[in-house]
């Protein structure tokens, strides 16, 4: 993942600003990190990604440590762990969303996510 710019192709939803502060993790578990922000079980996938060009991330748990900060915003440069880059978030997508080329297609019957722009529709 990379943060908000003009070479990016795909936009990613925003579960929320701001990591998950997930615990209990076993070390050597496998988890598969949603980078689509579609899931309803943030930050882990639950299929809502289909038909959005966006895949899950793989994820082995390291090391057990007592607290992981896992990414919600899904632009981190560093997945799955939160890098700040939802701090500068709002601002920039909103610009997106606002020069989108393909706003025609953002309503609930058509899309239930423009990677364009990130534009979803109330969920």
């Amino acid at each position: 993942m990379a943060g908000v710019d003009e070479g990016r192709e795909v936009y990613p939803a925003v579960a929320m600003y701001g990591p998950c502060n997930v615990e209990g993790l076993d070390e050597g578990q496998i988890k598969m990190w949603c980078s689509c922000g579609l899931s309803k079980n943030q930050p882990w996938c639950d299929g809502s990604h289909v038909d959005t060009g966006i895949k899950p991330v793989m994820w082995k748990v390291p090391k057990q440590q007592s607290l992981h900060q896992i990414c919600a915003c899904k632009y981190t440069k560093t997945p799955p762990y939160c890098d700040g880059t939802h701090t500068m978030l709002p601002e920039k997508l909103a610009e997106k969303k606002e020069k989108c080329t393909d706003k025609e297609k953002h309503n609930k019957e058509s899309c239930k996510l423009c990677t364009k722009c990130s534009w979803v529709p109330d969920f």
